[in-house]
């Protein structure tokens, strides 16, 4: 089969047999994937998979079962969406059914649900653990992560959903998915704008993939015992942290650091579980799949993944297999 690695900075096609399932795994015939920033990061070699992994490529997926080991819950001939822990810029794609879920959408943007939607299910709701009466902040509001957290956010109405984005286009979407308020980080002083709307108190909760370029603020944001979620480092790194964690213990911040690649098979077993209560809401369109932009065959992948690098995408990008 054909499948993708990283190569030097690049994506890489090469060949490889096509996986064999085992006892409790599935090998799906890979409809499309969807891209996500740790694919960047493993294309540049800062992100190498957990051991055990394959390395090749992807880490969500959609489309049709074709094999199966023992003691598994599918059937061949199934349309199934999964969560990977690598393998899913390819043809075919090998993932235990525990992390297989029924589609609950068409198979094009059901790739864009397993590893979007269940990181946010876990930041609103296993992490954060947000309530009514929150105000939260959204950084990188329209992105694929941005975007389902808005609509997670909404669904439990919390009080206040503000976001960041790089321009007004971006923002005005998160507004009409459900953000309260929103700052184009690129010209506003997104913290003091948070204050204003927070009345001086700041944010309960932050969800922050950017790191620190977005430290000093994020300590300026956020309130009292606030709870500050690290989940990505696109911004790279800083060379002076002291002033930041003395804030961040004056404030008694709660900084959690998380990620869903490196957890264990039973914790994200569970949280397959959680999200796909919610599967009607997918189908009435409470809860939608937000895609900016599908890209064409394993031989677009550097082409996509450039495209995610230039930022200017709303929502969830696609490689159509």
């Amino acid at each position: 089969m054909n499948c993708c690695i990283a190569d030097d900075g690049r994506v890489r096609i090469v060949r490889r047999d096509i996986p064999v399932a085992g006892d409790g795994d599935v090998v799906i015939k890979v409809y499309s994937t969807a891209l996500n920033r740790a694919d960047l990061m493993q294309r540049a070699g800062k992100y190498p998979p957990p051991p055990g992994a394959t390395d090749i490529l992807g880490l969500e997926c959609s489309g049709e079962i074709v094999s199966t080991g023992s003691n598994c819950k599918f059937q061949i001939g199934d349309k199934v969406m999964a969560l990977c822990e690598g393998g899913s810029y390819a043809e075919y794609c090998l993932v235990r059914d525990t992390q297989v879920m029924r589609i609950p959408v068409s198979l094009e943007p059901a790739a864009g649900i397993p590893e979007t939607w269940l990181t946010s299910y876990q930041l609103i709701h296993l992490i954060a653990k947000v309530s009514e009466d929150d105000s939260i902040l959204v950084h990188a509001g329209a992105s694929g992560i941005g975007c389902a957290v808005i609509q997670l956010a909404k669904l439990s109405n919390v009080r206040n959903i503000i976001v960041t984005a790089s321009c007004d286009k971006k923002l005005e979407f998160c507004k009409e998915l459900g953000a309260t308020h929103g700052f184009n980080y690129k010209t506003e002083d997104w913290a003091s704008g948070v204050l204003q709307v927070t009345g001086g108190v700041g944010c309960n909760v932050i969800l922050d993939p950017i790191g620190m370029p977005y430290a000093q603020d994020n300590c300026r944001a956020i309130s009292l015992d606030g709870r500050w979620i690290l989940y990505g480092l696109m911004g790279g790194a800083s060379e002076s942290m002291f002033p930041i964690f003395r804030d961040i213990l004056m404030k008694r911040v709660h900084l959690i650091g998380t990620t869903l690649r490196s957890r264990d098979s039973q914790y994200k077993e569970h949280l397959v579980a959680r999200l796909s209560s919610l599967f009607s809401k997918f189908e009435d369109q409470t809860l939608k799949v937000i895609v900016d932009r599908t890209f064409e065959g394993l031989s677009s992948a550097n082409d996509a993944q450039d495209y995610m690098g230039q930022n200017k995408s709303i929502g969830k990008i696609l490689i159509k297999i």
